[in-house]
């Protein structure tokens, strides 16, 4: 017999037992059998976990460190809405480099969307420093594609990295 059921409003503990700081929290979406849970995480996102991974909590908490989650949550950088073979046509001398930042661009902003909500929600400490380094190498990086851009068409907007260097990028 389960200890769950679908709906429950759980948070996610450490190893220790002790809930993770910042505090993650999730609903739980299905049961299966030998303890595991699929849990749906704030981010939209799902996981399988064992029910000693979480406990129960009430919906008044939940309801606080969700909001916590989304007061996180800052906005993410969007991929240049642009037709590049147009825009290219107009600066044939620069194609090549074009070509290359905007390849470069869009593989920023995929790893940005990729770990910037990982991080907001787990915490800085709690993502391997493997990962840390593409995301903040990601966010030097569209700085200068950016930059690029906006360097021959104004209409582009140029993007700053926040001083929290926890944050993702802010377009």
């Amino acid at each position: 017999m389960a200890k769950f059921k679908p709906d429950d409003k759980v948070i996610i503990l450490d190893y220790n037992g002790k809930p993770l700081v910042p505090q993650v929290v999730a609903r739980i979406e299905e049961v299966y059998e030998n303890g595991r849970y699929r849990l749906d995480l704030p981010d939209g996102a799902a996981c399988f976990e064992y029910e000693n991974h979480f406990q129960k909590i009430d919906e008044e908490t939940y309801k606080k460190y969700l909001h916590a989650v989304r007061e996180r949550e800052q906005e993410l950088p969007l991929d240049l809405k642009m037709d590049i073979r147009k825009f290219v046509a107009k600066r044939p001398r620069l194609r090549r480099d074009i070509y290359r930042n905007y390849e470069l661009d869009k593989k920023y902003v995929s790893i940005i969307h990729a770990y910037a909500g990982r991080i907001a929600m787990y915490g800085h400490d709690n993502i391997p420093q493997h990962f840390l380094w593409e995301f903040e190498d990601a966010k030097q990086g569209i700085v200068q594609t950016r930059a690029f851009f906006h360097d021959i068409d104004e209409s582009i907007k140029e993007v700053e990295v926040p001083e929290n260097a926890n944050a993702p990028v802010i377009m």
